[in-house]
């Protein structure tokens, strides 16, 4: 498995920290898998249902998006820490590996600051759901804190990668200035 941080040799600071994340992002990328092909089989069993038998269920829709929610929102630090993420480099391509490197810290930072506030208006949703005793509004009367703690989850671990990330190309400039620094001297 290749990792986007993976070219920084020597990023030892926290890592614990990266491990442990890797670890949980990696189990969290395979319950992503697993939950998408049990949103498939719940689907299937509504088409079938619905238009083999005449028996429409009220509760395949409602555990899909929920299902769904969580395995986008789960999976999308795992995406980032293998570099599967979307990327547009149109106009990244064109320019020096050394600025490259200083945007992609840019953008991971501006990445991190805005997952870190995603998560933290999802802790608020949770705690708010939980407070006034929220309910769906719907058959199943799923407890909404559910889905809500997805939000806070996935962001939480979105900032915390891209954190890690940060910290392996700061890494990877200083060995690149280091190594520059041995060439001149």
């Amino acid at each position: 498995m290749r990792r986007i941080y993976e070219k920084a040799e020597g990023v030892k600071m926290l890592s614990f920290l990266r491990q442990y994340i890797e670890k949980l992002n990696l189990a969290l990328g395979y319950l992503s898998g697993l939950g998408i092909l049990l949103m498939g089989l719940i689907l299937f069993y509504e088409v079938v249902a619905r238009y083999c038998f005449n028996s429409p269920t009220i509760w395949t829709q409602e555990v899909s998006i929920y299902i769904f929610i969580w395995t986008m929102l789960a999976g999308a630090a795992y995406t980032l820490q293998i570099g599967k993420h979307v990327r547009i480099d149109l106009i990244l391509i064109h320019l020096s590996p050394r600025t490259q490197i200083f945007l992609e810290i840019i953008t991971s930072v501006l990445g991190m600051f805005f997952s870190a506030y995603v998560a933290t208006q999802g802790w608020d949703m949770v705690q708010a759901s939980l407070k006034y005793q929220k309910l769906s509004a719907t058959p199943l009367r799923v407890p909404i804190w559910i889905p809500q703690l997805a939000i806070f989850i996935g962001f939480s671990l979105l900032a915390l990668e891209f954190f890690i990330l940060v910290c392996a190309k700061i890494s990877e400039v200083r060995n690149a200035y280091a190594k520059d620094g041995e060439k001149t001297c």
